[in-house]
């Protein structure tokens, strides 16, 4: 370690927010410990180490988050995609991570030889390489006026997929789902939010049906069986990436069927005929501009 810091028997839990993980990272500074365990509401593991709930205040998370912008655009670019991690150790790499940039200083995201240091960006190549896939494999259908299409990603990718399909699509209105978080990214005219979503339906329109059809006709009609390599074929497009294409799938959009609602609801779109939306079923959590 490049710092001066006890590991204490002790487990840090906050809210599973960045400015509640913040406030986290202000606690170990204060205290000079690394706390055994970072744990949010999402991972209540069970431990023989005492609790410390670490509340979130803003002035504290502000605090910090401006220390690391004083390290560099890079240092914050390489915090904030990890943080969308889904691993479990991701709080303790991030936290070890972050003392070792306060104690070196700028240049501290070219020291891949440091544990913590390379810790933080695998990390970070995870999710960015995620993104990366749904930003080639994801598949849009029309319904209601509006864009709509599942993914079931690993970690929390919607917010790096903003950027690339609004300034993709900037005349049109659309809705990214990620089912495995329960999360939905909506884009209606020059504003983005972010909404609890609980489960999506498949599209019944003919026309969309028709489309959609038509698209696995031309998948088909290039294939050439002679030379068919499915192993080849999963490296290139990982087999948990199908069931969202629907070139790939039996069906007209893979959704599995705990996500589907047997209730008849589509996404909310610019036309009034066959849209229904359900205040119980969307639940705006945050309101960005584009």
């Amino acid at each position: 370690m490049h710092y001066q810091a006890d590991v204490a028997d002790v487990v840090y839990r906050y809210d599973g927010s960045m400015q509640g993980f913040l406030c986290c990272v202000f606690e170990s500074f204060c205290r000079k410990e690394l706390p055994a365990e970072i744990c949010s509401p999402a991972e209540d593991r069970l431990t023989l180490y005492p609790d410390r709930e670490i509340l979130t205040d803003s002035q504290r998370a502000q605090r910090v988050l401006a220390g690391i912008e004083r390290l560099g655009g890079s240092v914050k670019q390489r915090f904030t995609t990890a943080f969308l991690s889904t691993d479990p150790e991701k709080e303790r790499i991030l936290l070890r991570y972050l003392r070792t940039a306060f104690n070196t200083g700028r240049g501290v995201d070219q020291m891949l030889g440091d544990p913590d240091v390379a810790a933080a960006w695998q990390l970070e190549r995870a999710v960015n390489g995620e993104a990366h896939h749904f930003i080639e494999f994801l598949r849009f259908e029309e319904r209601g006026g509006m864009l709509g299409a599942v993914i079931h990603p690993k970690n929390m990718v919607l917010p790096l997929l903003r950027g690339h399909f609004c300034s993709r699509l900037p005349d049109e209105s659309f809705l990214i789902y990620d089912a495995s978080h329960g999360v939905a990214m909506m884009r209606r005219g020059d504003t983005v939010r972010y909404l609890e979503m609980t489960d999506y339906d498949p599209v019944s329109d003919p026309e969309e049906l028709e489309w959609q059809s038509m698209w696995k006709r031309f998948f088909k009609a290039l294939t050439i069986e002679q030379r068919r390599n499915e192993r080849c074929q999963r490296t290139h497009c990982p087999r948990r990436f199908w069931q969202d294409m629907c070139e790939m799938t039996g069906g007209c959009l893979a959704v599995p069927e705990r996500t589907v609602s047997t209730a008849k609801r589509s996404l909310p779109g610019n036309s009034s005929e066959g849209t229904d939306i359900r205040s119980s079923t969307l639940v705006t959590i945050s309101q960005t501009p584009q």
